[in-house]
């Protein structure tokens, strides 16, 4: 895992970095695992929201920041191909504080995540 230095960054620039570690880490992880990535949106630009969904054909899985919750939610489905109504459900919901400015708080959630799927 590459560690980040936070210190001197502003709340949306942590929240964006430690989506794309949580995201990159995943996409290593998950390709081992036959996923492929199928989607990718982030066009919040008020609370940041973004997420990034990958599928096996069999099912697909969603890491998502809820900007305006505060967390990352890693989230599973099988109802395929995807609907804007498809139902997912909850792999692992982790609250983020963007006002802790600590590389290892920030690596401990993408631990966390990370480690859900094991």
């Amino acid at each position: 895992m590459n560690t980040v230095k936070y210190n001197n960054m502003e709340p949306a620039e942590i929240i964006i970095k430690t989506y794309l570690q949580i995201r990159d880490a995943l996409t290593e992880k998950l390709i081992k695992q036959r996923y492929q990535p199928v989607h990718e949106q982030h066009d919040d630009p008020l609370f940041f929201s973004r997420y990034m969904i990958w599928s096996n054909n069999e099912e697909a899985l969603r890491l998502t920041w809820d900007g305006k919750e505060q967390w990352f939610a890693l989230e599973v489905t099988q109802d395929l191909p995807l609907k804007a109504l498809s139902p997912w459900s909850t792999i692992i919901i982790v609250p983020f504080e963007t006002n802790n400015k600590t590389s290892v708080y920030a690596e401990g959630i993408v631990h966390r995540i990370i480690t859900s799927l094991d």
